[in-house]
């Protein structure tokens, strides 16, 4: 088989004829605002009569309108420009994604609207029409003195037309080559399940990996799909986008990126699930992904153990550098009546199950006539002080209290009690005096805070708490922790009490300077207070920058790492329906304010304009409709 045969075998182009239409499309009618608005402003200040050109577009489709003859023009010009590009791209293999290659294109499609368009127009409407239409305008001119001007000016007129549509080819190429480089046609190799932009880089894939496997590829392996191990991603693709000398691969048992802070009102129906995820594929553009649990990580041999979600297959995946972002889980403290019996709000599949438990909690309520019954049924406990269990108890009592108003018209609302356990004296302490305010807006609002108390056990229907209190329940929400995955914890290396990974200033694992750790995972001490940076999701951004940029350093030799060095923006939490509390770059917020600009920085950090687009829709909807009440599937 020949090597071009090869090639073709491993390759698939995927090209989008719509979108390249599209782009044309764009191009044109910007390329039409270029070619033709300093043309008009040239009639404006130097008296010449352009003005009359697009007069006499108009007037072949029987209009006296400029502003038809100037459609006219874009609508004939995009049509040629399109017909042109699919020529070129589906007869020539002309690829325009190269700057280059963009300009030859809108250069060789003005020329040919030139000649196909231009220069009939000129030919067999401009000149015998323009005369009539100048003795129209100037009726002391004659028709023979304004056929003589349309003569002197049928040269210059011609270059003219000539000169624009070639402003107009060089726009529609440019901006074609830029859209098609970003969101256009792109190059797989579906052996590897990567893809380039560039023909040439698939083809030095192709020779570096399947002709002569180069012994010097860099194998580059992410554990996780959180905000550490996406962002690590997304940077080291763009790095090495045309390097095919690295290789890049990213494990995760979720197939999607999950928003983690927008849970809470995916719970209670304001927001969709599939809004606040994103296929994890979706961002594997020059990297190998695969779905799959990690079961072992051996770092002296350099292999990670990973089990196929689907059917447990193991495969062993070796590496050069190793990013270590595998976040946290809820931790029940050893407790089994707790992890049994309570809810939690850690995963999409967690906020699911919440949903459809409340909603059905409230159905049964709503048929129920024993009030002792229909009083543990309504009550809902949420275990947890911090942001996690504060924004969760703000969502659930909004959620059943309107549900109750709006359509559950048989359940007392003085039946509703909704309750806050917290360990701490404080709710939010990250947040100083503001958690006051979140603690009185709560209460405000009918929610139970039981401050210094923890929950001990938990049966079926009741609660304990460590002051001898016992509550009947039909909802209990546990949002009181989080510890590392149990990989994590039994790898052989330093850690923390809490079992998270110890690293250096650089996020380098000790004795491993190829294997970096942050995120949930890992413990990071800050130099100017001695204590571990927060767990958040601020940091693990910025984590991700510096250990892609560390990662980058080494592989292209430079021996300099860049040290982890944040100070923290702030933080925020939503407490209720238009409230909330933000404590940023040292100033206190709450209220409309704070809640608003909760909002909209999260909408800010959405990983896509679909996802921004679509979870900006479900809360301008929530504006003026009650939040849906439809369970999803069946709940036990």
């Amino acid at each position: 088989m020949s090597h071009s045969k090869k090639k073709s075998r491993h390759l698939r182009v995927n090209f989008s004829l719509r979108k390249e239409i599209f782009f044309v499309a764009v191009g044109s009618i910007i390329g039409a605002f270029t070619m033709h608005l300093p043309r008009i402003l040239l009639d404006i200040t130097t008296e010449t009569q352009y003005l009359i050109t697009l007069l006499v577009m108009a007037s072949v489709v029987g209009s006296s309108s400029p502003e038809v003859g100037f459609a006219l023009h874009i609508a004939v010009a995009t049509i040629i420009g399109i017909v042109t590009g699919i020529f070129l791209h589906r007869i020539i293999k002309f690829n325009i994604s190269k700057i280059k290659n963009g300009l030859i294109y809108g250069l060789f499609a003005g020329v040919i609207v030139f000649a196909v368009f231009a220069i009939p127009v000129s030919q067999l409407f401009l000149g015998p029409n323009m005369a009539e239409l100048l003795v129209e305008l100037d009726p002391e001119m004659t028709l023979i003195e304004a056929s003589e001007v349309v003569n002197q000016n049928f040269v210059p007129g011609l270059i003219d037309l000539f000169s624009i549509h070639l402003i107009w080819g060089i726009t529609v190429g440019v901006l074609a080559s830029l859209f098609t480089r970003k969101i256009g046609a792109n190059y797989r190799c579906h052996i590897c399940d990567i893809e380039f932009s560039k023909m040439s880089t698939y083809e030095k894939h192709d020779e570096n990996i399947h002709e002569n496997p180069s012994p010097s590829i860099k194998r580059i392996l992410i554990l996780g799909g959180g905000y550490a191990g996406v962002n690590v991603l997304k940077q080291l693709q763009e790095t090495f986008e045309s390097d095919t000398e690295v290789s890049i691969s990213l494990v995760s048992q979720d197939n999607f990126f999950l928003h983690t802070p927008l849970l809470p009102e995916m719970a209670t129906g304001m927001l969709a699930s599939r809004h606040i995820a994103t296929p994890i594929r979706s961002f594997c553009k020059r990297a190998r992904y695969y779905q799959a649990k990690v079961d072992s990580i051996d770092l002296n041999d350099n292999k990670v153990t990973i089990s196929r979600a689907l059917d447990s297959q193991k495969r062993e995946l070796e590496f050069d550098y190793l990013v270590i972002a595998l976040g946290g889980k809820t931790n029940f403290f050893g407790n089994k009546n707790i992890e049994k019996h309570a809810l939690t709000i850690k995963t999409l599949g967690d906020a699911i199950v919440m949903r459809n438990h409340i909603i059905s909690i409230l159905e049964s309520a709503d048929q129920e006539e024993d009030p002792n019954v229909l009083s543990k049924l309504m009550t809902f406990v949420v275990v947890g002080g911090g942001f996690s269990g504060v924004e969760t108890v703000g969502e659930i009592n909004d959620f059943v209290k309107e549900s109750v108003e709006k359509f559950y018209r048989n359940i007392d609302p003085e039946k509703i009690r909704i309750i806050l356990v917290s360990a701490g004296e404080k709710i939010l302490p990250e947040i100083g005096d503001l958690g006051e305010y979140a603690m009185e807006s709560l209460t405000k609002n009918g929610v139970e805070i039981i401050k210094n108390t923890k929950l001990v056990d938990a049966e079926p229907e009741q609660i304990s708490l460590d002051n001898g209190m016992k509550i009947p329940y039909s909802t209990l929400v546990w949002a009181g922790g989080v510890t590392v995955d149990p990989v994590v914890s039994k790898l052989d290396t330093e850690h923390s009490p809490r079992d998270n990974i110890l690293v250096d200033k650089f996020l380098r694992i000790k004795n491993h300077p190829k294997v970096f750790a942050l995120g949930d995972c890992a413990s990071i001490t800050d130099e100017r207070t001695g204590k571990p940076y927060p767990p958040t999701a601020q940091h693990a951004v910025r984590e991700a920058r510096i250990a892609s940029e560390n990662i980058t350093s080494s592989i292209k030799g430079n021996d300099s790492q860049k040290p982890f060095v944040y100070q923290s923006k702030g933080s925020m939490a939503k407490i209720g329906k238009r409230n909330g509390v933000a404590l940023l770059m040292g100033r206190r917020i709450h209220g409309f304010t704070a809640w608003f600009l909760w909002r909209q920085y999260y909408l800010s950090t959405l990983p896509s304009a679909e996802k921004k687009f679509r979870v900006a829709i479900d809360w301008f909807a929530d504006l003026f409709f009650p939040r849906d009440i439809t369970i999803l599937s069946g709940v036990k």
